[in-house]
């Protein structure tokens, strides 16, 4: 995984999404010979072929554009699968910062749709609004008269952890997901994400990694102490992601804290809340004593991604979150030879967890609108992007140009993928995710860990290895744990949540930042109490268990 678990943009403007509808035209890009209006309802071409209509948002490489995917031999391959079903696409591609607005907006005007939409900007709730609206369609009765088979077999046979995910209360799919699954020694194999410390530092200061939260700020200290950046500032620090709930840092997971404002308890069957648990105190405390001995900058509390990564492109970061077996940090650092390390576990006195992604994975959305008036199309379309050649050129690329099958396993070949994304783009080669998953098209991986070791260095490797089978605790995206909430539960999800998260959030800014006392503990726990946890718990329970019962 790699950019797969941003937060998606939330909380649109009103004023914002009206000001920019008017700059509509303005703001998209339209590819693929499209017009640069918004495009609409399906056609067929004039020489037979059937037109779709795609409104989505650009891809983020900043070197890797899907601007330019016809440059890139992969794209030609994946043309030739859509032309076997006589099909042609039409792109309106809106850029990935304005699209949560641009999409509002359109479906807002209820006219004139694409055949197809990115709806991954909105949650189940807005998106099952929808649904009921009679916006989008349900695919499952699409693909039921219309595909060969190939979706189908996919979601109910080959992974079917992607239509108990997606199917609603009234028994139908209204939208198709990024689908990942992976497996070490034929086992179901999920990966993580960690603590990851600037290797390189530690070596030439001959320091261990840290094995206990307070040999950890002893590390950041003697980072800041040495001037490891040479910029002559003590600034050399820890940066975590505290944009949304703040427990998904890393170190709650070192005070055994669930990683979400209600978390998935899997080895008891539970929902959970931090706010209940034994080392809440204790996480806050440490987080507070980060802030106050200059390891952790209280600008970047509630930073943004981008914000964040500027301090990386600074060298100026010691520490941060991300997933273990990840490719992006290093070469994103403007210095010579970076090298991260995962650590996990440390010792605080609490039972610590890692956070384990699930081995199956379904997110991010695209829909089907009430305009598209070519059935047959979608199932087209649909049975292309769930085969088993979509997954191998999404995932892999083309074998002898960037993957390479050693031992009946497929690898990518040196010098191919995240690292090596600038030289790909000179190339133009690339898997073909890099240019379309997880905006235009979904992202299907379906891989081995053993191929993804063959172009990790050993210590990731080897970090990976020993926690691979490790339990989940709290789990990483619990959405891949909960069936979709019927209208009722969503209506009272939508009432509790957004105050909920926003005083949650707010009280631990204040306490990380010390403006908050622990001798008000009791009425802070009474005012979340007031604003609906406790039911907010129980809804998502019985999500939990719906899951639970369609798993058997």
């Amino acid at each position: 995984m790699s950019s797969n678990r941003r937060n998606d943009m939330k909380h649109l403007k009103k004023l914002t999404a009206l000001f920019l509808a008017a700059a509509l035209a303005l703001s998209m890009s339209a590819c693929g010979g499209a017009s640069s209006a918004p495009a609409s309802g399906s056609a067929s071409a004039g020489d037979g072929a059937r037109r779709l209509t795609m409104l989505v948002p650009n891809n983020t490489n900043q070197y890797i554009k899907f601007d330019e995917r016809e440059d890139y031999p992969v794209w030609q391959e994946l043309k030739a699968l859509f032309a076997q079903k006589g099909l042609e696409l039409e792109f309106e591609v809106v850029p990935a910062d304005q699209y949560p607005t641009t999409l509002q907006t359109r479906i807002a005007s209820g006219t004139d749709l694409p055949d197809i939409v990115c709806l991954t900007p909105f949650d189940d709730a807005a998106a099952m609004d929808l649904a009921n609206k009679g916006t989008i369609q349900p695919i499952n009765t699409i693909m039921d008269e219309y595909g060969d088979g190939t979706f189908n077999r996919f979601i109910h046979e080959k992974y079917p952890f992607m239509a108990q995910l997606t199917t609603a209360p009234d028994g139908n799919i209204y939208w198709y997901t990024s689908v990942q699954a992976q497996t070490y020694e034929d086992k179901p194999a999920p990966t993580c994400r960690v603590i990851n410390i600037r290797k390189d530092w530690l070596e030439k200061l001959g320091l261990e990694a840290p094995e206990t939260a307070e040999e950890f700020i002893s590390v950041m200290k003697a980072f800041q102490e040495n001037d490891m950046n040479g910029n002559g500032a003590a600034d050399e620090i820890v940066t975590v992601d505290t944009s949304g709930d703040f427990f998904m840092t890393g170190i709650a997971q070192w005070f055994g804290v669930g990683n979400y404002l209600t978390s998935v308890d899997v080895k008891n069957n539970k929902i959970v809340s931090p706010w209940y648990q034994d080392g809440i105190k204790d996480y806050l405390k440490y987080m507070n004593r980060l802030v106050e001995e200059g390891l952790m900058d209280p600008d970047l509390i509630g930073a943004t991604y981008e914000q964040t990564s500027q301090r990386m492109a600074e060298n100026k970061v010691g520490a941060t979150f991300d997933y273990c077996m990840q490719m992006w940090l290093e070469p994103s650092v403007n210095a010579e030879n970076v090298e991260f390390l995962p650590i996990a576990n440390l010792e605080t006195g609490y039972e610590p967890y890692i956070v384990i992604e699930p081995s199956f994975f379904s997110w991010q959305k695209w829909a089907v609108t009430k305009d598209c008036k070519d059935p047959e199309a979608v199932a087209a379309l649909l049975d292309v992007l769930y085969s088993d050649r979509y997954e191998e050129l999404s995932a892999w690329g083309i074998e002898g140009e960037t993957y390479e099958v050693v031992d009946g396993r497929r690898q990518l070949m040196e010098g191919i993928g995240g690292a090596y994304w600038e030289q790909n783009a000179k190339d133009r080669k690339t898997p073909g995710g890099s240019l379309w998953s997880g905006c235009v098209f979904p992202t299907v991986s379906l891989y081995t860990m053993e191929s993804q070791f063959t172009s990790r260095p050993e210590h990731k490797n080897e970090f990976q290895k020993s926690v691979v089978f490790q339990d989940a605790v709290y789990p990483d995206a619990k959405y891949c744990y909960m069936a979709i909430a019927t209208d009722e539960q969503n209506a009272r999800k939508a009432a509790l949540t957004t105050d909920l998260s926003t005083y949650s959030s707010e009280l631990v800014t204040d306490f990380i930042l010390g403006r908050a006392s622990f001798d008000d503990w009791d009425q802070y726990i009474a005012q979340m109490q007031e604003l609906g946890l406790d039911e907010l718990i129980e809804i998502e329970q019985s999500q939990y268990d719906k899951f639970l019962e369609l798993s058997k």
